[in-house]
């Protein structure tokens, strides 16, 4: 096994959103422009900064967030790790968050309110999507998630929380308590003709609000707060014909959203050998295929063995622990860590490398890089180890 600790590289981890489980929008069809939240206007430094998001603002005093993975991790704004929580955006690098309720209205809410491309239609039906995670430093979950289509800009600076009704979903009752993966929000909505903006928010009252309490996360040492407070993503108004067609999943909370990665520095005093042995390729939870994230520390081992003929290898597969868990109902994930080497072994062998001098091998969970069962620790625990064969 190779520790973390006994390598010269500099690691650091890159989390990599899951691309593909949200429903996919052509932009030519969603009615909201900069729906993902990633265009930027100006700096983003702090929280409160979703004016810094091109076309999003909040209607009243209690400024909405945008978090992103493009600056300072010290800041309180960054992603994945900020001040409400940890998450990397669902596509993209950035994403927007909201404070939908707070225990006795200690806190003023906070909406998200965007103009749309143009006009809706009368008579026109429009899903209404978008997705939520809840922050880890939040003591509750909570229900009534709705959107507000609106004819005219809502400017209600004064106002602790806006009462409008909300339009949809047609079921705000659903208590959304997901802090690992997103889920979903969406409905189907007939306009009246003319509206021009949506809003997202909580326009219940709060004694109509359900919340409930949550447990911190394994791992997350930061003391919760008396509120519940929601990232946001994939914001999208599509024109509709039939209900049907409006649908938005719950990602799968076992279905990491984050793949570990390390920063590689350059080391000229590394012999060949010792660059091969040091390597390492990460894997998506579930996943044997090879994440893009990883192309340019395969290229570079790719490249030295095929400037060493003479190095043999090992790929040696591993699996973290809720893939070994899952595989007493999946048997696909029982060769997991096999399968893993082998995606390796059949990118070497593309990139001219003899096969005759690759072996793989297979060892499950059974030896992982570091203990703990939150994101980060499995994240390291999904991996090929390369190792010289002597």
């Amino acid at each position: 096994m190779k520790h973390l600790h006994q390598l010269s590289l500099a690691a650091a981890l890159s989390f990599v959103s899951l691309l593909g489980y949200a429903q996919q929008i052509p932009d030519s069809l969603n009615m909201v422009a900069n729906g993902s939240f990633e265009e930027i206007e100006g700096k983003l430094r702090r929280l409160g900064g979703i004016e810094s998001a091109k076309g999003w603002n909040s209607p009243t005093s209690a400024k909405a967030d945008l978090y992103s993975e493009s600056i300072d991790s010290n800041s309180p704004a960054y992603a994945p790790k900020n001040a409400n929580g940890f998450q990397s955006a669902l596509s993209g690098i950035n994403y927007a968050g909201v404070l939908w309720y707070s225990y006795m209205d200690k806190e003023p809410r906070s909406y998200l309110q965007v103009k749309f491309k143009k006009m809706l239609k009368k008579g026109q039906k429009y899903c209404i999507s978008y997705y939520v995670s809840l922050g880890e430093l939040s003591k509750y979950s909570s229900d009534q998630l709705g959107a507000y289509v609106s004819r005219i800009v809502v400017n209600k600076k004064d106002a602790a929380s806006l009462t409008y009704e909300a339009q949809v979903p047609d079921l705000k009752t659903k208590v959304y308590d997901d802090m690992e993966g997103w889920q979903g929000v969406c409905g189907v909505y007939e306009a009246k003709g003319d509206e021009q903006y949506l809003i997202i928010g909580n326009f219940a009252a709060t004694d109509k609000v359900n919340a409930g309490k949550t447990r911190r996360p394994k791992g997350e040492v930061r003391p919760q707060r008396p509120n519940a407070y929601f990232f946001i993503d994939d914001v999208s108004v599509t024109p509709v014909k039939l209900l049907s067609e409006c649908s938005c999943e719950q990602i799968d909370k076992d279905k990491s959203e984050f793949i570990y990665g390390r920063k590689v520095t350059a080391n000229p005093g590394l012999t060949p050998t010792e660059r091969v042995d040091r390597s390492v390729i990460y894997f998506k939870r579930f996943s044997k295929d090879i994440d893009p994230s990883m192309r340019t520390q395969m290229d570079s081992l790719a490249s030295v063995l095929n400037a060493n003929p003479k190095i043999k290898v090992m790929l040696t597969g591993h699996s973290d622990v809720k893939e070994v868990d899952r595989s007493s109902m999946r048997p696909d994930l029982k060769s997991l860590g096999k399968d893993r080497a082998e995606s390796l072994k059949g990118f070497l062998v593309n990139a001219g490398i003899a096969a005759d001098r690759i072996s793989v091998a297979d060892k499950g969970g059974s030896s992982p890089a570091t203990e703990g069962d939150d994101e980060v620790s499995t994240s390291q625990n999904r991996r090929v180890e390369v190792d010289v064969v002597k």
